[in-house]
C-alpha cells in the first residue's frame, strides 16, 4: 500500500492487537518503528512515530470491551485526520506555533485520504481480521 498516500493497515493492526493484547500491543508497535526505521533510516518522522502509534495503543486500551467495526472504524477515522497535528508536535517546539500550524495545513490533504483510508480498511476488514485472529490464537484440539 507504500503507493497510496496515507492509506495504511498499520492503525487497524494496532487496534487488533491491543484489543487482544492489552499493554503487551506496546513491543508490538516499538518493533514496528524499528524496523520502519531499519528500512528507511533515521528522520524527524522517528520522532512522531516514538509516539503517534503510542497515542493509538492507549486509546484503543481505554475502549478495548467494546467490539463494533462501525465504532473502530469511525476511531480510525478521526486517528486518521489528526494524524498529521500529532506529528506536528516537534515542528511546533522547533519552528513554533507558525511552523505547527504551516505543518498542519500542508498535510490535511494527507490526513483526509488518511481518515477515509482507515474508515474503509477498518469497517471492511475489522470482523475478518478479529474472527481470524481469534481462530490463530485457539489452542489446538
Amino acid at each position: 500500500m507504500s503507493g497510496l498516500p496515507n492509506i495504511e493497515i498499520v492503525s487497524l493492526l494496532i487496534i487488533l492487537i491491543t484489543r487482544k493484547f492489552g499493554v503487551k500491543a506496546f513491543v508490538a508497535v516499538y518493533v514496528f518503528v524499528f524496523c520502519e526505521i531499519m528500512t528507511y533510516g533515521l528522520s524527524m518522522w522517528v520522532i512522531n512515530y516514538l509516539y503517534v502509534w503510542a497515542i493509538l495503543c492507549i486509546v484503543i486500551f481505554l475502549v478495548r470491551k467494546i467490539d463494533s467495526a462501525i465504532f473502530y472504524a469511525l476511531l480510525s477515522a478521526i486517528y486518521g485526520l489528526l494524524f498529521g497535528t500529532f506529528c506536528s508536535v516537534p515542528y511546533f517546539i522547533i519552528g513554533g506555533i507558525s511552523m505547527g500550524v504551516a505543518n498542519i495545513i500542508g498535510g490535511i490533504w494527507f490526513d483526509l485520504l488518511h481518515c477515509g483510508g482507515n474508515f474503509i480498511l477498518t469497517l471492511l476488514l475489522y470482523r475478518v481480521l478479529t474472527n481470524s485472529l481469534d481462530k490463530a490464537l485457539k489452542p489446538l484440539k
